[in-house]
């Protein structure tokens, strides 16, 4: 039964008129065990998506690709015993030009409980053997990485850095002398750091980063830290070399002397930038979208998307002119994934609801992306029997 309620999806429409939901599930590579999946969509409208399988105490990082509402065989990118595996900081693949450009995981580290470095792995034909992109060598947290093509042969990786908090004891988590720190890099597909970034000197210790490309250059959100602990949402735009001032999207005033693990989403068109993401400022859950018209530089228009019992992990994406969000709520006993399509102005077109999806940290983050009819959806179905990645196509 829990398979044939996965199967159908519940349709809220934001119109009078009931409308037909047109969705089909594709089979997908991922075998069972796997978790942790990653979309990307390229220049190209290749899709590419990357996951987790793990046995015994071996963990692979696997990908296929999706063209012709199908998904190829499963490639290896790399095999370890070493990795850290976890179920917010999970591993990415990036693509160009139809082809994988790089991929990333992270590697246990000597020396702390939560030491662990960012591996990144570039594709020239077949893929290089693991890189760090920062060279601090402190035994701390380096993670969150997101990355997206600069040019036929770079990329802009963005990621928590934790080099400021080695040897931080308990009673010194409130001085922001100590505080992760929010970096970056250009990095040619050699491996070499062409350039490196100091992008916020105090950020929250593990919320997920976001990065995309707007017609000017790049923007990033991700979750600020302020000395009297309000952990909102921040923009900061990369062009010609230069980071902005970072800057609240909104101000949630979300005061809170610990991480959520609940970080923001963040997908451009033209000029139009819109970010999704979780609050629980006032002691009230929501989820909330923003939307801006001028490249990121203000975002005038705030949607309040959920306040019912949103758990977050959100994912956005604009396609043709539409605003699509996903989230996860907890209704009853149990989760689902909500997706929801708005206009550029933030009105509702539609929301769709996929039933009796775990809520649970080992359900991970879902993901959507943009595919040549709609949207492509993948998440880790998680049951009594184990756990294994399904994708669908929303038209």
């Amino acid at each position: 039964m829990r398979l044939l309620l996965l199967s159908f999806f519940l349709l809220l429409s934001g119109c009078s008129e009931t409308n037909e939901i047109q969705l089909s599930e594709i089979s997908s590579p991922p075998n069972e065990g796997s978790s942790l999946p990653f979309l990307y969509t390229d220049n190209t409208g290749k899709i590419f998506m990357s996951w987790v399988e793990e046995n015994e105490n071996i963990a692979k990082l696997k990908y296929a690709t999706y063209v012709n509402n199908s998904w190829s065989e499963p490639s290896l990118i790399s095999a370890d015993s070493t990795w850290f595996v976890n179920w917010a900081d999970y591993p990415s693949i990036i693509g160009k030009n139809g082809k994988p450009f790089a991929a990333h995981w992270l590697n246990k580290k000597p020396g702390g409980t939560y030491a662990y470095d960012i591996n990144i792995s570039s594709f020239n034909g077949d893929w290089s053997p693991g890189y760090v992109p920062h060279h601090d060598e402190t035994a701390t947290e380096h993670g969150f990485l997101s990355m997206i093509p600069a040019s036929d042969s770079t990329f802009l990786a963005i990621w928590l850095d934790g080099r400021e908090t080695a040897g931080r004891g308990h009673h010194e988590y409130s001085d922001l002398n100590k505080a992760m720190t929010l970096r970056g890099a250009i990095i040619d597909t050699n491996g070499n750091i062409l350039e490196k970034y100091l992008i916020d000197d105090s950020v929250c210790d593990c919320c997920d980063t976001s990065i995309t490309e707007t017609d000017t250059g790049f923007i990033i959100a991700y979750r600020n830290r302020t000395d009297n602990e309000v952990r909102d949402i921040y923009t900061s735009a990369f062009s010609n070399g230069v980071w902005s001032e970072p800057r609240a999207i909104y101000n949630d005033e979300w005061e809170i002397a610990a991480c959520p693990v609940n970080g923001p989403s963040i997908d451009a068109e033209n000029q139009t930038v819109v970010t999704g993401w979780f609050t629980g400022a006032e002691g009230k859950a929501k989820v909330k979208l923003g939307i801006s018209n001028d490249h990121g530089d203000t975002f005038q228009n705030i949607v309040l998307v959920d306040d019912k019992n949103p758990v977050g992990r959100v994912d956005t994406i604009i396609k043709e002119e539409k605003i699509w969000i996903s989230w996860l709520s907890k209704v009853d006993e149990t989760g689902q994934l909500n997706i929801a399509a708005y206009t550029l102005k933030g009105e509702l077109i539609n929301q769709y609801v996929i039933p009796n999806i775990s809520e649970e940290r080992s359900a991970g983050f879902p993901q959507i992306t943009e595919a040549d009819k709609g949207v492509l959806i993948a998440f880790t179905d998680v049951s009594e029997e184990g756990k294994r990645i399904r994708t669908f196509e929303l038209n």
